[in-house]
């Protein structure tokens, strides 16, 4: 893929003779939440997995926080909090979640499987400095994981530290082994680099998935439309098997909206993150990072 040109990827030029207005993934968005069910927008999951993983923790009797690392079943007590955390972050229960997973870090304080999901959930909570306090301790433990510093990267991304996002992004880009994890930190990569003042943004040297989101790759570089990016979203199934419709959906609205802001259209792209956040894709990384984009965009 070519680097980007001096041309914006998105401009009213363009806007104007695209099918849908100026902003055609906002009309789809706008489709999308007209047709949802009650129930999906009401997006509550069933009680019975929260209850399950609650029973199965009592009667497992873990120990004082204090003592559990050195029970010999220490990975066993903070599986089993692990589940009830999971539990609580399907309910949107992020406060909850969290100190749950505080008590799977007891159990078990140098699991980074572990303190990463203790990260998540704390930034999916907006509490950004706490998820970077653990990012850094999970870190120390290994300090080459390309999960970790990506989430560093991200956390960097969010607190507009565009030197140190780049450094991180770049090292996840080039050393996560799967292509498609890749290319979404390719996508930040980029974007970093945009922000960060970059007249020529460009992407680590190597192949790219063939599959979604090689889309947002083009529609960085100007290689595609924003009423593209609505058609592949469109596509069946069947063609991109790795990401559903409103996933994709999400996605795509995040990153234009992240490509506005970087253009100096922070408005804009603030109807963006809210149409991503109004999918309610709560597993979604891009619903997270919607939000954490619009609290900043409210503070300004």
């Amino acid at each position: 893929m070519r680097a980007a040109g001096a041309a914006d990827a998105i401009d009213d030029r363009r806007g104007a003779r695209e099918p849908g207005g100026p902003h055609p993934l906002l009309a789809l968005a706008r489709e999308v939440e007209s047709k949802k069910s009650a129930l999906e927008r009401a997006g509550a999951p069933p009680t019975s997995d929260l209850r399950s993983a609650e029973h199965a923790l009592e009667q497992a009797h873990p120990p004082a926080d204090d003592a559990c690392a050195r029970t010999l079943g220490a990975s066993v007590f903070a599986d089993l909090y692990v589940d009830l955390a999971q539990a609580r972050e399907d309910r949107r229960d992020f406060g909850g979640a969290a100190e749950v997973y505080a008590h799977a870090v007891a159990c078990t304080p140098r699991s980074t499987r572990i303190l990463a999901n203790l990260a998540w959930t704390l930034f999916r909570a907006r509490d950004i400095a706490g998820a970077s306090a653990v990012v850094q301790r999970a870190l120390a433990v290994d300090p080459r994981s390309v999960e970790l510093t990506r989430l560093a990267g991200i956390i960097d991304f969010v607190q507009e530290r565009w030197a140190d996002a780049v450094t991180k992004l770049r090292y996840a880009a080039a050393s996560e082994p799967d292509r498609m994890r890749a290319d979404h930190s390719q996508l930040l990569y980029w974007l970093a680099q945009r922000r960060a003042g970059v007249a020529h943004p460009e992407f680590v040297a190597r192949r790219h998935t063939e599959d979604w989101p090689k889309e947002l790759l083009l529609f960085l570089q100007d290689q595609y439309t924003e009423a593209e990016l609505v058609f592949a979203v469109n596509q069946g199934d069947e063609e991109y098997a790795n990401v559903g419709r409103n996933a994709r959906l999400c996605k795509a609205l995040y990153y234009v909206g992240e490509t506005y802001w970087a253009q100096g259209h922070p408005d804009i792209a603030r109807d963006y993150f809210a149409a991503a956040v109004n999918l309610k894709l709560i597993d979604q990384e891009e619903h997270s990072l919607a939000l954490a984009e619009i609290a900043k965009l409210l503070k300004r």
